[in-house]
């Protein structure tokens, strides 16, 4: 059996500057970061990442998102000086699957473009080089501003999950596959 390389990715994260907004800078994540926005999350995000747990601890969020990002690619988007938002993504237990994932403050809009740039320029190149044929990412039906951002990056709407949700919400599976 074949072990997945644990990949130092958070660690190669470039330090980018966008240079239309000095507020924001993407930098590799730490654990004090993730627990900023864990513990700041906006409702969306709260509803949508907690929905699909079994817990409602944002610090446990946090140890989750550090310890996936540590076998893939992830970076913390800050604006203003404080963490914004997260971004990433993860193997899942078979080959050439990952998930993605997107999670942040009040402050997510404001970083979104960066965060936009970062997976097309960063995340896209580090997938295909590791031959990833499936990309996924669940979101909850009712996080519209999400199915918005997944669809411009150029996912599908693949299925409805009905009751995926542990409070019996549906949500939405989009991905990218590699034809």
């Amino acid at each position: 059996m074949t072990e997945l390389p644990k990949s130092k990715g958070t660690e190669r994260c470039p330090l980018t500057i966008d240079s239309h907004n000095t507020k924001m800078r993407l930098q590799p994540i730490t654990r004090s970061d993730l627990d900023y926005v864990c513990l700041k999350l906006r409702e969306s995000d709260k509803r949508e990442i907690f929905g699909i747990r079994s817990h409602d601890n944002p610090l446990w969020i946090a140890a989750e998102t550090l310890c996936v990002a540590s076998y893939g690619k992830a970076a913390i988007a800050f604006y203003d000086g404080k963490p914004a938002a997260v971004i990433g993504v993860s193997p899942k237990p078979w080959p050439h699957v990952w998930d993605a994932w997107a999670y942040g403050t009040d402050d997510f809009n404001k970083v979104g473009l960066s965060l936009t740039r970062y997976a097309l320029k960063v995340l896209k190149p580090y997938l295909l080089a590791r031959q990833v044929h499936r990309l996924e990412a669940p979101s909850r039906m009712d996080h519209s501003q999400a199915h918005s951002w997944l669809r411009a990056l150029g996912a599908t709407d693949e299925a409805i999950l009905r009751s995926y949700g542990r409070d019996g919400a549906d949500y939405v599976m989009f991905s990218w596959t590699r034809k």
